[in-house]
């Protein structure tokens, strides 16, 4: 190598570590913006007031850990988008999630998973009402006997999930209909040492957001004569949306945005208003 080619080479070479340089200088703010949109989104949440109808007061318990981040990059250009739990009586009595959108909109989903009638104030013009009248621990039978210890008995409901289906029909074509998958890990899971209850929130998505909820519900002593064994189903779409179980439907619901919609549906949708600029 000629010494004029060295030069050259060293000239070059300082170039490339300048340009190291200056990227290093320039800090990436993308997981500072997306804690920002945690907290944001997380404090919205954490502010409304979900009472139960008939009570003096009793509310329904926010968890601020979420259960789920999403993306839902098919729907939107930019999604991020956050789920988040309502506990009754240590049971997840209600899922809602909360988005910031490419568009800098903000948007709500809530749907009820247990049998109670709610007034919700979710800073919006008039009060949510909610009731979940159909499709909540309906009983269905079980080959395998329950395991005793927690861990066998999340695997036992993993093995379980997959007899359940749900299909996302698109609203403006009825003949469109797609598999949703079923998310790797559920959402939630909980037990009581002291009945034996043990429970579990799967997903089923597009992507990563979830369409459709199954609670699956182990009870070794049910109130009734009933099994102990049932499932819960839930939507988290507007879209019509068709639930089976080992091949056969068992529950449809319609389009949301294009049927009549009641202060009383278990499911609700709705946008929030514009994302703070940080700017």
């Amino acid at each position: 190598m000629t010494t004029s080619a060295i030069a050259c080479w060293i000239f070059l070479a300082g170039l490339g570590c300048q340009g190291d340089v200056h990227a290093e200088d320039q800090p990436d703010n993308r997981e500072q913006e997306r804690q920002e949109r945690l907290d944001y989104l997380t404090q919205q949440a954490s502010g409304f007031q979900m009472s139960i109808a008939g009570t003096s007061g009793q509310t329904l318990k926010f968890d601020e850990q979420p259960i789920l981040r999403y993306t839902n990059p098919v729907r939107n250009f930019f999604t991020d988008g956050v789920a988040f739990v309502w506990n009754h009586e240590s049971e997840p009595a209600m899922v809602g999630a909360l988005s910031v959108r490419g568009n800098g909109k903000v948007f709500c989903e809530f749907t009820l998973l247990k049998s109670l009638s709610l007034n919700c104030d979710l800073g919006l013009r008039q009060v949510w009402t909610p009731e979940k009248m159909s499709q909540v621990d309906v009983p269905f039978r079980v080959k395998a006997a329950a395991p005793a210890d927690a861990r066998r008995q999340a695997l036992l409901m993993r093995q379980i999930i997959r007899r359940f289906s749900v299909q996302m029909i698109e609203v403006e074509d009825s003949n469109s209909k797609q598999e949703l998958r079923l998310l790797a890990s559920p959402l939630a899971a909980w037990s009581d040492s002291s009945t034996g209850v043990f429970g579990m929130c799967f997903g089923f998505a597009e992507t990563n957001d979830p369409e459709a909820l199954v609670v699956l519900r182990y009870n070794p002593e049910p109130k009734s004569n009933g099994t102990q064994w049932t499932y819960t189903l839930a939507r988290m779409t507007s879209r019509p949306l068709v639930f089976e179980l080992d091949h056969e439907e068992i529950y449809q619901v319609a389009s949301y945005w294009t049927n009549p919609r009641s202060a009383t549906d278990s499911y609700l949708e709705r946008g929030l208003g514009e994302y703070p600029n940080k700017q």
